[in-house]
């Protein structure tokens, strides 16, 4: 594990990366929150229709999350959001937010109790493109997490970022460490989506930033897994 020191300036590096990242959020490339389907306008309580083999979740993210839903919180997910791939394995949807563009800060301005038996929450992205430090994202986090008021979490890995390998790997580092210090599950489901070097494996993205409906899939069923082994 990489020591606070360096992860703190490769995050830092990654900051420097402000005119890359600006490309990134430019509604002209491929992004974080531009040409985005309708956006999801608060935390939903869907009714957890679907049989619940291994329970229901909720689920608090970004465009990774919310994708290509028409509706996120009211439980309409699109074949590109992992979370269709969680309730294909037996979990329902019980609820959630998501957003596209949105950092942990919105996320935690954004959020409101769910009833489910564990909360997904995969965020960051965003706030490694704009290059807002970790302690701020970390304490976001724990706001989402106090008022979603779901005692089992999963705290996820963000996906590559194909501008900013090392920007997403030193977030992820300081991620883990977080979800110890704080009794959460970390899981490195984006391990799937990644090579060697950081960046998205071939078919796991579509703009080198989002995953594709496969990589969705690869992402989702990761989830599920770590899910089902508690």
């Amino acid at each position: 594990m990489v020591g606070a020191a360096t992860t703190t300036a490769a995050i830092g590096a990654a900051a420097r990366w402000v005119g890359v990242a600006v490309v990134i959020l430019a509604c002209a490339s491929t992004i974080v929150g531009c040409s985005a389907p309708r956006p999801a306008d608060g935390t939903g309580s869907p009714e957890a229709s679907a049989l619940a083999a291994h329970g229901t979740f909720a689920a608090v993210g970004d465009s990774i999350t919310d994708a290509d839903s028409p509706d996120f919180a009211a439980g309409n997910i699109g074949e590109a959001s992992w979370t269709r791939y969680v309730m294909d394995d037996g979990f329902a949807f019980a609820g959630g937010w998501a957003e596209w563009g949105a950092t942990t800060a919105m996320m935690a301005e954004s959020v409101g109790p769910v009833d489910a038996d564990v909360l997904v929450l995969l965020a960051g992205t965003n706030d490694v493109a704009f290059g807002i430090p970790f302690d701020d994202s970390a304490a976001n986090l724990d706001r989402i997490v106090e008022v979603v008021g779901i005692e089992d979490v999963v705290v996820v890995s963000i996906p590559p970022m194909d501008a900013l390998p090392t920007g997403a790997e030193a977030y992820n580092e300081r991620l883990h460490d977080l979800a110890t210090d704080q009794g959460w599950r970390f899981v490195d489901a984006s391990a799937g989506l990644r090579t060697a070097d950081g960046r998205f494996g071939e078919g796991m993205s579509f703009d080198g930033l989002h995953p594709s409906a496969e990589g969705a899939r690869v992402l989702g069923e990761a989830i599920a897994a770590a899910l089902r082994e508690e």
